[in-house]
Parts: C-alpha cells; structure tokens; sequence
C-alpha cells in the first residue's frame, strides 16, 4: 500500500489544492515552463478516499466504469477538513466534491464526463533524457491559453514535451477546458503516484504514471514513465 508516503497538494481551483489503439493530435503546441512541485499535506490518496461514504465511492464507481486510476485529497474549500475524489475508468471521469445541503447536511455532489463507447485510446510516453540534456534554448511557439490557472501551468510545464502535446491537443481548436486537477505523491527524488487531467464539452486527457530523479540527474531531466489517455465525450452528469 502506499501508507507511507506524504501526500501532496493538488488542484487548480476546483477545488484548491484502457483501449487499444494511439493517439493524434494537430500541430504540436508550445510546451509550458516548469513549476515548483512541493511536497506536503497530511494523509495518503488510500486515506482520503477511504474517508468518503461508502455510497459516494460506490457511486464514482458506477458513473467510471472499470477502474484505471483515482485520486482523493483534502478539498481546502470544505470548511470541515472533508476529501473529494476523482476517479477515471473506462466509462468516464468522475468527481465527487464536499458540500453542505439546504438543511446544512454534509453532502457529496457528484459530477461525470461520460465518454462515447469505444472512444477511449492511449500512447505511452517513456521520457529518459540524459543527465546533462540541454533545456530548452531559445523560446519556441508560445504554449497555448487554455484558461489554466498559473499553478496548473507550472505542473504541466514539468511534463515530457509529448505529453504535454497530447493533453492539450483537443483544446487547441478554441475548446473550453470545463476542469482540471493533478495530484501526486512520493518523494521530492520520486513520484509514484502522478496524476493530471484536462476535460472538456467534447474531450477528457489524462496523463497518469510516475517519475524518478536518477542519481546525478535534476528534476529538469527526470525520468518519466506516462500513459496518456484521450476520449470524447459523450454526455455530462452533474454540473
């Protein structure tokens, strides 16, 4: 289990904190500069989850389908100290949030991008590069505005070039990204548990997977070990 690694902040406001086949894209976008990814927060993704309802995870299941991977964290907007949840399977890609309803009851409001059958895809991304790899050297094509907070950004702008490339790609045709949230765990030198999504009207991407900082190696050429995944929508649930 993954009891004792420390989990970490997540999230890009909301709220604060497998199919065959490959993927393609339009014209690769800009890539994002990389942001401060710190390590903190209390508990583990097992423990959060395990502190939602057994109605509300059952619920996730449901709406997800057969799962691929999932996240929960503290939602720092509960004012209780109360987790949400995101989960991604085959079927879709769900979130249940903490609220409070008109009796001032705590509540889970449960939303879903359910993807079209057979739409789901994914490539992985092996991304080793050698410890002394250039960065980039003279500014390229400016990263795309997909409305993403700064923090998001930062995230995104660690990824593999690729990856980036691949999660963005459905937005680059003036497609609204609807949400987003990233979550990862581990080791300032390791990640064993990554997580980042982009969904919108018509698509959902996910990169999930892990990273390591080799010996002699910088986070600017750490190792990462993605698959990202790409589905259309078919129907929203919830908000």
């Amino acid at each position: 289990m993954d009891s004792f690694f420390p989990a970490v902040p997540s999230g890009s406001g909301t709220p604060a904190a497998r199919g065959g086949g490959g993927l393609t894209g339009r014209a690769a976008p800009g890539v994002h500069r990389p942001g401060e990814m710190s390590l903190g927060g209390d508990g583990t993704r097992t423990q959060h989850w395990e502190s939602i309802g057994p109605r509300t995870r059952r619920r996730l299941a449901e709406l997800s389908g057969t799962a691929i991977d999932w996240f929960a964290n503290v939602d720092g907007s509960s004012g209780d100290g109360r987790s949400y949840a995101v989960t991604f399977g085959e079927s879709g890609l769900s979130i249940a949030e903490p609220r409070v309803n008109t009796d001032h009851r705590p509540v889970y409001a449960i939303s879903s991008f359910q993807f079209a059958p057979g739409s789901l895809r994914h490539v992985q991304v092996h991304h080793r590069p050698g410890p002394r790899a250039a960065g980039p050297s003279a500014p390229g094509e400016a990263p795309p505005d997909l409305g993403l907070t700064r923090l998001a950004r930062g995230v995104l702008g660690n990824l593999p070039p690729q990856a980036q490339e691949l999660l963005q790609a459905p937005f680059l045709s003036g497609r609204q990204v609807q949400s987003n949230d990233w979550y990862y765990q581990g080791f300032e030198h390791r990640f064993d548990v990554f997580f980042f999504y982009l969904a919108g009207a018509k698509d959902v991407t996910v990169a999930a997977g892990s990273m390591i900082v080799p010996a002699g190696h910088t986070p600017a050429t750490a190792h990462w070990t993605l698959t990202c995944y790409r589905a259309s929508v078919a129907r929203r649930i919830g908000r």
